[in-house]
Formats: C-alpha cells, structure tokens, sequence
C-alpha cells in the first residue's frame, strides 16, 4: 500500500494507527453502519462491519493455530464441523477491544430503542467469555443452538458461498415452501446454504420467526446470548465458509437506581 492509499484508507476509516514491524499498534473505531440495530422479530440483532486489519489479523491467528490439537474445540462445541479451533487465550487486545465497543454500542442502544425496556446504567463493563473460530466445508453446519454469556457474536472472515446466496435472494426463493422442508443431509445446496438464520417464537401463520444473513467478510453480528441460531450446509467440495464465534458477559453494571440507593 502506498502513502496515498494509506491516506485515504485512514479517512475512509476514521481511524489513526501506526505500524511497527507490520503489526497494527493502534485501530481506531470503525462504525460502518449507521443503525446496526434491527428488531425482526422481538429481541435485537446488531449488525455491522469489522476494519480489514481486523479480520486479516484474525485470518493470520486462525492459520497459527489451526489443526493443533491442544487447540481443537469440535469436541467441545455443538456445530457439526470439524476445524475448530479456541482462540481465547490468544486473541490480542486490540481485536478484543474493538469487539467490546460493538458490544457497548448495542448495549446503548438497546437503551435508547422504544421496543424494548432495559436499566440505567452509569458505568458498564464487559468481558469476552470464550472465542473460537469455525472453517465450515462441504457438508457441515451447525444445528440449533443457543450460546453463554450475556451477549454472543459471529465475526465473518471468508464467505466463498456468499454470490450464490445473494443470486438466490434475489431470485427472492427464501420465500420458497421448499426451502423451509430442505434437510442437512440433502446432497444439493438449497437456497439457504452456508446462511445464518436466528430463530425466535412459535411458527405461525402471520408471525415472522426468522431473520437470515448472507455472511460478508468483515460482517459483525451480535445478540442475545438465549437467541437460537443455526447455519445451514452447503455441498461444494472447493467452498468454505470461516467465521469466528463468542460471547461476552456483562461485569459490574452500576444502575441508577443502585446509584441513588447507595448516595
């Protein structure tokens, strides 16, 4: 990257950082979107985007430490897919604190929205439980689940499905009757291969009961850690699909309703 190109990837960014080495010592906030919110159906999903410098740094750790086996969660965890690996221990401060504002971000304003009611607070500080990354290949997925914490996210660092499922969007065939009845162990891609879906509340006539993502890289999601969620199979044997999963707990919420109590 030249000095002009750095320039603009600064402004464009909003941030300022140095580099040592080739190693990021500093990565402003990135907010890409202004209402990353949505309430499709009852609780709030947050959705935005991550600095490249961040998802290439994950991809960098990923590599590392993939395929060790003192680092190997598929055993440990509910998705049905083979490389998994943790990644707590060395996630670096940086990645972990642009995490935390994203989470803090959607903590605010969950605060401010109409739809839901949540506490005052004065000070709130937030922690990441567990982290671990997901390579998704042919034939893999993750069946309904739920996570711990108080908040879990999936970051996405490579989607080689994700033209085929925008093509299928705008074909609108997740409308389609038959991609609801279509099974993990078909041996042909549906219209929700490789999607993640959350899922809330009873399926009934008239009532929406998910909310579905073509994953990008760089995409940020994140939600109530009980929200179920699932990710669907895909069947090409060149495709993957990687993303990197947690959850965060909330610490020493100060209310202030705790505040006047206690002055």
């Amino acid at each position: 990257m030249n000095k002009g190109e750095e320039n603009i990837r600064k402004q464009e960014y909003d941030e300022e950082y140095k580099t040592k080495d080739g190693k990021i010592e500093r990565i402003g906030t990135y907010f890409a979107n202004e209402h990353p919110v949505m309430f499709p159906f009852g609780p709030p999903v947050y959705l935005d985007k991550l600095p490249e410098e961040i998802i290439r740094e994950l991809d960098v750790l990923i590599e590392h430490l993939g395929g060790k086996p003192e680092f190997d969660a598929s055993g440990q965890l509910a998705g049905r897919i083979k490389k998994q690996t943790h990644l707590t221990q060395h996630i670096s401060n940086t990645v972990q604190e642009q995490i935390i504002t994203h989470c803090n971000r959607f903590y605010h304003m969950c605060q401010e929205a109409p739809q839901i009611e949540m506490p005052g607070f004065r000070q709130l500080s937030m922690q990441i439980q567990s982290i671990w990354s997901n390579i998704q290949e042919a034939r893999e997925y993750n069946p309904p689940h739920s996570h711990s914490g108080d908040f879990s996210f999936v970051i996405y660092c490579r989607n080689d499905l994700e033209k085929y499922s925008l093509q299928r969007l705008q074909n609108n065939e997740y409308d389609s009757v038959h991609s609801e009845t279509q099974q993990h162990d078909t041996m042909k891609n549906t219209a929700l291969a490789g999607l993640i879906e959350l899922q809330y509340g009873e399926p009934a006539w008239m009532n929406w009961t998910q909310f579905r993502h073509v994953p990008s890289r760089g995409d940020i999601i994140i939600f109530p850690n009980w929200l179920r969620h699932t990710v669907y199979a895909h069947y090409e044997a060149n495709h993957i699909r990687v993303s990197v999963a947690g959850n965060v707990n909330i610490l020493n919420v100060q209310t202030e309703d705790n505040i006047q109590k206690h002055t």
